[in-house]
């Protein structure tokens, strides 16, 4: 039985048609991407590092990435994402997917959050803080 082999469109090297080789990919043919995995590593890490290129020196930027080990919110070890400002572009650190498209989702607004916040709490059964914030007298 014959190795299938596929050319890689990107670096042109002849590899092993195999998922170790190239991602799978549910819109070609094949079943699998045009270009191998080592070369859409590269482009998507270059690609990401390109969003932050003005923010933070590479250095500085791979620091961050090899140091911070766990979301700045929530503590997850999940797979991290860099969490940026959008309006001044600084780096604020490293969160985990659901804390970054949280922060999102509230528009980076620390009053929505902080509104969301109070919202949940008087729901809970600590309603004693909810109170508090919303200026309700507390026995």
């Amino acid at each position: 039985m014959e190795l299938l082999t596929k050319i890689c469109t990107k670096c042109k090297v002849d590899k092993p048609l195999s998922a170790e080789c190239f991602p799978l990919h549910n819109k070609t043919k094949s079943g699998f991407d045009s270009w191998c995995k080592a070369c859409r590593a590269t482009y998507k890490s270059e690609t990401r590092r390109g969003n932050y290129r003005d923010m933070i020196s590479d250095e500085l930027l791979k620091n961050i990435v090899e140091t911070v080990t766990e979301c700045v919110i929530c503590g997850s070890t999940e797979k991290l994402v860099v969490d940026h400002c959008h309006t001044t572009n600084q780096i604020r650190g490293m969160l985990c997917n659901h804390c970054n498209r949280g922060l999102g989702h509230f528009r980076d607004d620390p009053e929505l959050l902080e509104f969301a916040r109070i919202y949940l709490l008087s729901y809970s059964s600590n309603t004693f803080e909810a109170d508090k914030y919303l200026n309700l007298e507390v026995l």
